[in-house]
């Protein structure tokens, strides 16, 4: 037995290497073990020393919340730099986005308004083009945080932490995001009609409903096809049964007509401009031409969504394929509503898109499931159980961290390595400030007037209404048809810019441009080089210029 008096023996066994003594605080204690070989005597008061995972793992159960602050704010440095040190000139949507977004009209040829909205508000409000950046970034965060509430309300911590984290192993929440458009501004009010629906269900409050119908319309404003959201929860409502109870209530009402408010003046405009949304949408589907396509769309889709979840399924696989005892999803209770729930918006608008696609035999574009996918890691958490084995939590904070380094290393190749790889026109790599000071300063030679309107090539005629110290208003495609904001006794007044990038079919373009306006004066061809990082490049071919001026009448 250990004397008493324990304590005064510890100085001498500590540096003892062939004994390991347990001793115990108070008036009992047990037994010293002489174990055979030699056995290394430790500090029991010292603390262990952790290795990285499972330090960072501790850290994460600890402080959940400020975890997923910190990987938001790097979230946020890392994609805002990135395109805007290695974009000489403006993505194809952001510089779309300035053009159009100047003119405040309630809807436009293409989509709905309130992105283009938000990069003209931008700008006026810095000065400065590089702010549309900040935009993309902004709106993957709101979305992540919103992925978090609700995480939160239906899984325990470090699993919703988990579910948000993982979004950041698709494309559409990093690499792609920093093209802000609509695509992207769907992200937060998906997920935040999502989570005040799920708080109107089980809360009841009355602001829930309110807000859920809110943000459903601001997802109708940045796209129409929340359509595909709409219509899963409204089926929700209809045959879930705790759902169902909510009918007995004002809320379901209450959501319906704040939405109904809220998008009135977005409705009232596509009723007056013969549905200039839906018919671009028409026509850019492509339209089944044989029965097999019908098979050949189906697949091409749905391999498009699944290449999309690659990461995260492979991220997913490897904490849940083995090692991990799965618990039996909950039959009954909030556990079982949780469950249906998350599924409902994991799956429901992918299902409903492919059965509409099939049934009017279209092909849909991989770009449409950009909005579906925000809840799909936090639903496998629900049917598979939380992530409880320490081996497992080690590979997802490794895996985690090698998501992180890789989407910007993809998006650093795609800008810089690929263009030594091949020859491909960047919109990233096009000299739209150079354009845009040539043709306004031969305009302004040639008529003494500031550049009014520009038209043609879309996004030739929108670098030069973005580059162009005139800040001319766009004529999509020269049609004013396309452009209600333009009056057509103004244009013929003050006269227009048309302007294309060479293609295979210039010359029938430009042909074409000549028998529809008999004033226009085409200038000549300017050939400029394409812009680089200012990295040694293969040369690539030079962006060709065509363009012609329409007088202004006196």
């Amino acid at each position: 037995m250990i004397p008493a008096d324990a304590r005064q023996y510890w100085p001498k066994l500590r540096h003892h290497q062939g004994y390991i003594a347990c001793l115990v605080v108070g008036r009992q204690y047990g037994r010293v073990i002489m174990p055979k070989g030699k056995i290394t005597v430790h500090d029991a008061t010292a603390p262990p020393t952790p290795t990285v995972w499972p330090a960072a793992i501790d850290y994460a159960r600890r402080y959940p919340g400020r975890v997923l602050t910190i990987v938001l704010a790097l979230h946020l440095l890392v994609w805002t730099l990135l395109p805007l040190l290695l974009s000489p000139n403006l993505q194809l949507d952001l510089v779309e986005g300035l053009a159009l977004g100047k003119e405040w009209q309630l809807g436009y040829w293409k989509h709905p308004p309130l992105p283009w909205w938000m990069d003209d508000l931008a700008f006026r409000l810095t000065g400065s083009i590089d702010v549309v950046y900040l935009l993309g970034p902004l709106t993957i965060i709101a979305c992540l945080a919103g992925v978090w509430l609700l995480a939160r309300a239906v899984v325990g911590p470090i699993e919703a932490l988990f579910a948000t984290l993982a979004l950041e192993g698709i494309h559409f929440y990093n690499f792609s995001a920093v093209k802000f458009a609509h695509d992207q501004l769907q992200l937060p009010f998906w997920v935040f009609t999502s989570l005040f629906f799920y708080r109107a269900i089980v809360h009841g409050r009355l602001l829930n409903w309110v807000l859920a119908g809110v943000f459903l319309a601001g997802a109708f404003w940045s796209k129409y096809a929340a359509v595909v959201l709409a219509a899963p929860l409204g089926l929700f409502l209809i045959f879930d049964p705790v759902a169902r109870r909510t009918w007995r209530t004002p809320g379901p009402y209450v959501m319906a007509l704040f939405f109904l408010v809220v998008i009135a003046p977005n409705v009232w405009w596509l009723v007056t401009n013969d549905f200039l949304p839906f018919r671009y949408a028409d026509e850019r589907a492509k339209v089944v031409g044989h029965w097999y396509d019908y098979f050949v769309f189906l697949v091409e889709w749905a391999g498009g969504q699944t290449l999309t979840l690659l990461p995260v399924a492979a991220l997913l696989g490897v904490i849940y394929w083995r090692g991990t005892t799965h618990n039996l999803p909950a039959t009954t209770g909030i556990a079982a509503f949780n469950r249906r729930y998350v599924t409902l918006l994991a799956l429901g608008p992918f299902l409903l898109t492919t059965i509409i696609s099939v049934a009017a035999g279209r092909l849909a574009i991989t770009m449409w499931g950009y909005p579906f996918w925000s809840f799909a890691p936090l639903a496998v958490v629900l049917w598979f159980g939380p992530i409880t084995v320490g081996a497992n939590q080690r590979r997802l904070a490794a895996c985690l961290f090698g998501i992180f380094l890789m989407m910007p290393l993809a998006y650093l190749t795609a800008e810089i390595v690929e263009p030594l790889l091949r020859d491909r026109g960047k919109a990233t790599q096009f000299p739209g400030p150079t354009v845009a000071a040539h043709v306004t300063r031969a305009w302004r030679e040639t008529y003494g007037t500031p550049l009014a309107y520009v038209g043609g090539d879309e996004f030739a005629a929108n670098n030069v209404a973005v580059y162009s110290t005139d800040r001319p208003h766009v004529v999509p495609h020269g049609d004013s048809n396309l452009a209600p904001w333009v009056s057509a006794d103004d244009l013929a007044r003050r006269g227009t810019v048309l302007i294309w990038e060479a293609n295979l079919l210039i010359s029938q373009t430009i042909e074409t441009a000549r028998s529809k306006h008999e004033r226009i004066d085409i200038q000549p061809v300017l050939v400029l080089p394409r812009l680089s990082q200012g990295l040694t490049q293969r040369p690539a071919r030079p962006a060709t210029i065509y363009f012609g001026f329409i007088a202004p009448r006196p």
